[in-house]
């Protein structure tokens, strides 16, 4: 008898569950700032995401709101429900929100009511943004009584929010939060200490857990390649340890400067060295958790 060829053998892709997935079609619920991304501003289904993703062993999803104009996040949260109740390997959702806003305590009522919405978010990375801007009165105000509904928040925030961040959830230890993009640090000038160090300072809270998401976008265009990245993944995880780091993909957002492949790749590539337990809780078993997937 021949022994088998091992090189023959289909390699085994380890689960992963995708924490930041985005579709959108610009004609039905409009998104200003798509107008700036042409590349982006068409319609991304979920069928295509599922088409690239799949080959990839992305087994789950969860959907992540799309910073819709604000008159409509009440049409993206039906157009989320739907999705949710369709067949596709989205399993949970995050949906937009505007704490701070009048209107906010009765909107999370609303998002509660399906025990799939895991959390909400509000993208205050933005130019116009201040630094203080995540520990502003009002709006931690808010997130205590997003707590108090089961639900989380995600902190999409810029390098220098960090420090207000680490304000915010201090002063909200009944909500749990999600830290997007690891903060968005700026990958195309290499690791920068005060990025780092406002991190790790984040991480001394129990209640936040991190995205291991976006690096590719935070790069801005540079040419890159896996080793690029592999300085913010090693302290991301060193900070808040394999429990509390989850994987990302920020699709169709990657795309713009590289594709869901290859960040599947980078990032398969950094978790190789780490025991098989780690990289099955950063890939999938922290998600679990958090979003509170089966």
């Amino acid at each position: 008898m021949t022994a088998e060829n091992p090189t023959s053998s289909p390699r085994v892709l380890e689960a992963i569950v995708d924490t930041h997935v985005h579709v959108w079609d610009p004609v039905k619920i409009p998104r200003s700032w798509l107008v700036d991304v042409p590349s982006l501003d068409r319609r991304c289904s979920i069928e295509e995401y599922e088409a690239e993703a799949r080959p990839l062993g992305v087994e789950g999803g969860v959907y992540v709101e799309t910073v819709v104009d604000e008159p409509f996040l009440g049409a993206e949260l039906e157009g989320v429900v739907a999705l949710l109740d369709g067949d596709s390997m989205i399993q949970s959702a995050v949906v937009g929100g505007r704490p701070g806003r009048p209107g906010f305590v009765e909107w999370t009522q609303r998002v509660a009511e399906d025990s799939r919405i895991s959390g909400v978010r509000c993208v205050l990375h933005p130019e116009g943004e201040s630094a203080d801007a995540p520990a502003a009165p009002e709006f931690i105000a808010d997130l205590r009584r997003l707590g108090e509904r089961g639900l989380h928040f995600e902190l999409c925030i810029r390098p220098d929010q960090l420090a207000a961040a680490s304000e915010l959830v201090a002063a909200c230890p009944g909500t749990r939060f999600v830290l997007d993009h690891l903060g968005r640090p700026r990958v195309a000038e290499g690791l920068d200490d005060a990025w780092s160090d406002a991190l790790k300072r984040l991480a001394e809270f129990e209640s936040i857990d991190v995205k291991l998401s976006a690096l590719i976008e935070c790069a801005e265009g540079a040419v890159w390649t896996p080793a690029t990245f592999e300085p913010f993944l090693g302290v991301a995880v060193e900070a808040f340890g394999p429990s509390r780091t989850i994987w990302g993909g920020n699709w169709p957002v990657c795309s713009m400067n590289g594709s869901l492949t290859r960040w599947v790749d980078a990032t398969r590539g950094f978790l190789a060295s780490y025991p098989p337990d780690d990289r099955a809780a950063i890939l999938s078993g922290t998600a679990n958790r958090v979003y509170g997937l089966s």
